[in-house]
């Protein structure tokens, strides 16, 4: 006989309660896996607690980090390495749906982009999300598989958005700008993050959503040294910003799903 866990069931009947005719489908879509709990875990956490649906799409295992060195795994040992604690962060948060593809991890800007907005394009029909979330053009750390993605959503959504009638609104992850010199000692350019009159929605988190993120953080047992090193939970503290595609209010949105009609 198998006893459910009860705070699971607490997790699932709250969600149950909390639903209405106005709850809607957030797709995430990152290239990596860890890109879902390195910042916006806490915004998922709360998105669910409040009776959306999240879906996540990530078109890499990610095998090609360096810390597969330090592990002795070849680039698809560690991609299945990921993948299995992708599949623990799923459970972790509560997110209803995941897929993870196997596109090659750092070879997305050279990916034949039309190729890649079909493939896209194919999940988004599948789903129907209201809410579509991606990195912004940024790319967050600069990295060029968050950057083409970018492009390639984004361009998806203003050729599309008028026969996908259930996209409703297209949102970037995204952190606010230090304000720091836009160069480094030696005149190298640093990855200048979103100018905080650009935030378009802004996210309380609560207690139990920054809890949520540290545990979604911490079923990624091989990146626990990169979460001390990027200091994410700090950097992220008590707020999740993002910014919104071809949308404009005279003030900031308190939820990524303020102000849609569906």
């Amino acid at each position: 006989m198998v006893v459910p866990n009860f705070a699971s069931f607490l997790s699932v009947l709250r969600v149950y309660i909390n639903k209405s005719k106005d709850d809607m489908k957030i797709m995430y879509i990152f290239p990596h896996p860890d890109d879902e709990s390195f910042g916006p875990a806490g915004a998922i956490d709360k998105q669910i607690k409040e009776g959306n649906e999240v879906i996540l799409l990530t078109l890499t295992k990610g095998g090609a980090t360096k810390v597969r060195h330090n592990l002795g795994l070849s680039i698809q040992e560690m991609g299945a390495v990921r993948e299995k604690e992708m599949q623990k962060v799923q459970k972790s948060l509560g997110i209803s749906e995941m897929n993870i593809l196997d596109y090659k991890d750092g070879g997305l800007a050279k990916v034949n982009p039309l190729y890649l907005e079909g493939e896209i394009l194919k999940w988004l029909q599948h789903y129907q999300p209201n809410v579509v979330i991606t990195y912004p053009v940024h790319g967050g750390s600069g990295h060029h598989d968050h950057i083409a993605l970018h492009h390639i959503i984004k361009r998806l959504y203003f050729d599309k958005k008028d026969t996908l009638k259930f996209w409703k609104r297209l949102a970037y992850f995204t952190v606010i700008d230090t304000g720091k010199p836009m160069f480094f000692e030696g005149g190298i350019p640093r990855v200048t993050w979103t100018k905080e009159k650009d935030i378009a929605v802004t996210v309380q988190l609560d207690e139990s959503n920054i809890m949520a993120m540290k545990n979604a953080l911490l079923c990624y047992d091989t990146y626990q040294e990169m979460v001390k090193t990027t200091n994410v939970i700090e950097r992220i503290g008590s707020k999740t910003h993002f910014e919104l595609e071809d949308e404009n209010y005279k003030k900031v949105l308190s939820s990524i799903t303020e102000s849609i009609t569906i």
